[in-house]
């Protein structure tokens, strides 16, 4: 070893305790959740003042003193008494806004801190616009908790009309039993303006007791009240959803289903939006109901607290804090305050601006130290996922190779009506259809419904050992499979690109391109027309079908 690489290792040595120890006095900040509502007057009463005092009632019972008079006239006020919890609001006249921020200490965690800003500001119609975000701040150990919405949400949204997502909010689940309801359901899933995860609970077969569902719908509501739409479907209506968004995007048989916002179905994973079987629902780690209840509701509200867009939604109180003392400086200078005076706010906004760039930067250092964690949890997570689905498909081909040496044939249906089904029995493990796929079929016009189903089993028995296997043997039986069969397989080519939208679809949280394709027949007769569009994906050595049974536009068609 060098002299300066021992001289390197021996700096690193000394400084890893101190390091360390900063490491240590870093909070790790964790969004909680965030409520982003409109209200509406449901009487004469001063809706803004109404529900700054809600807020205030709340902050008087968490504060740890009594709060200032001036806190009640909902001007400015900051408590700072000894054994206060830092409890601070700021009131903007001209545009009237008015933002809060108390810090509340955890009871029986030590060194942690809910932080609960919130904001209620008046639009020019009239309608109250109120937001709030909860923040975990821990300094010591990092010991998991339980998401939540703040207690006065509930309060805040009782006597007005309130809107989430442009939609009425109810105050208990919405039952949908007809298909005019399924229909309205839908057109809120792929609004792509909605912002908030909607939640879906099914009934039995011909149930139509809200009561009958896997787990608690009211009780999850309750605890996602704001954040969250909560529906449950009638085991009628639920055959009205299946039909419209297929089976892998449905919720049926007491299921449960959370779709996050940016939902298609023609775009849309499964995976991507989780649905739990009622089986599973009960067994839930072992513990039963109410803790896949708490899963579902610490899923829930870690999308409204986590996406990008959540402080544009809600700005900070340090930034309308920011925004009150410029304005109180424009105010003093237009009413012809002196140098001096002006100066002293000029000051008092300087130290202000100083302490808040430290918080700021503490509150982003603390974001970092949380989200490294959360990828270094996600990616052992998938390492695990990806070496027990390597596991399950050396199984699933081990069971197929038996089966084929004990001579038997796999099943080809009579029409496309039971694909689903059929793929998830026979494909799994070597072939993908993603639901564009089945979206593509509901559609198809071709005319030889079964040559579908040996297209799949040309991919399963002969293109994916080809691939795996990567032998001359295996190719050159796949091809005799394709000449037999009369069908093609070719790349794609330029309208992955002329046509981008059409070829590109999600698969595992990430945009892939179908670039090759099964083909037979001439495209100009959709009756006689045969394409199946794929990639082949490295990391689950599985082939990835997009579309079929139609042709795609490309630069001549």
């Amino acid at each position: 070893m060098s002299k300066d690489e021992t001289s390197a290792v021996f700096l690193r040595e000394q400084m890893t305790p101190a390091a360390s120890r900063l490491r240590d006095n870093r909070a790790l900040i964790r969004p909680v959740s965030q409520v982003q509502l409109v209200l509406k007057r449901a009487g004469d009463e001063d809706l803004f003042a109404a529900t700054v005092d809600h807020i205030l009632r709340w902050m008087n019972n968490r504060a740890g003193r009594t709060l200032p008079r001036e806190a009640w006239q909902r001007v400015s006020f900051e408590l700072a008494d000894i054994g206060a919890q830092r409890t601070a609001a700021v009131a903007i006249r001209d545009p009237r806004y008015w933002s809060a921020r108390l810090d509340d200490a955890d009871k029986s965690v030590p060194m942690r801190t809910w932080v609960t800003e919130i904001g209620v500001g008046l639009a020019p119609g009239g309608d109250v616009l109120f937001g709030t975000r909860l923040i975990c701040a821990t300094r010591g150990d990092d010991v998991p908790f339980e998401r939540s919405v703040p207690g006065f949400v509930r309060a805040v949204t009782i006597g007005a009309k309130t809107f989430l997502d442009e939609q009425p909010l109810a105050l208990e689940p919405v039952f949908v039993h007809d298909d005019a309801g399924i229909d309205a359901l839908i057109d809120l899933l792929e609004d792509p303006l909605r912002r908030n995860p909607v939640i879906v609970f099914g009934l039995p077969d011909d149930g139509t007791d809200p009561h009958e569902t896997a787990a608690n719908a009211f009780r999850v509501h309750q605890r996602t009240l704001g954040a969250a739409h909560v529906f449950i479907v009638s085991g009628n209506a639920s055959f009205h959803l299946t039909h419209e968004l297929g089976r892998d995007l449905s919720v049926f048989r007491q299921a449960v289903r959370l779709y996050r916002p940016g939902f298609s179905r023609w775009k849309a994973e499964p995976y991507a939006h989780p649905l739990t079987l009622p089986e599973r629902v009960r067994n839930w780690q072992e513990c039963g109901a109410e803790a896949y209840e708490r899963w579902l509701i610490s899923q829930t509200l870690a999308i409204t607290a986590t996406r990008a867009d959540r402080d544009d939604a809600l700005p900070g109180f340090e930034t309308v804090r920011r925004m009150a003392s410029q304005l109180q400086r424009q105010a003093a200078k237009i009413a012809g305050s002196t140098n001096t005076e002006l100066l002293d706010l000029a000051d008092k906004e300087l130290v202000k601006l100083e302490s808040e760039l430290q918080k700021q930067h503490e509150t982003y250092d603390g974001l970092l130290l949380a989200s490294q964690q959360e990828l270094e949890q996600a990616e052992a997570e998938r390492n695990d996922a990806i070496s027990h689905m390597h596991a399950l498909r050396e199984r699933v081909a081990s069971l197929e190779r038996a089966l084929k040496t004990a001579g038997t044939v796999t099943p080809i249906p009579d029409d496309l009506s039971e694909l689903e089904f059929w793929a998830r029995d026979h494909l799994t493990g070597s072939v993908t259809l993603l639901s564009r796929a089945f979206r593509g079929v509901k559609a198809s016009v071709y005319d030889d419904p079964i040559f579908t189903f040996h297209a799949l089993l040309l991919l399963r028995d002969f293109f994916v050992p080809m691939k795996r296997l990567s032998s001359s043997e295996a190719k050159e039986r796949f091809e005799a499979e394709c000449e037999r069969l009369k069908i093609e397989n070719s790349p794609v080519g330029e309208a992955t690109r002329t046509h981008s939208e059409q070829y590109t679809v999600q698969h595992v949280g990430r945009p892939r391109v179908m670039d090759w394709h099964l083909k037979r027949g001439d495209a100009r007769d959709r009756a006689r027309c045969f394409r199946l569009y794929y990639f082949w994906d490295d990391d689950t050595q599985c082939v990835v079908v997009g579309w079929l049974p139609s042709h795609l536009d490309n630069s001549l068609t």
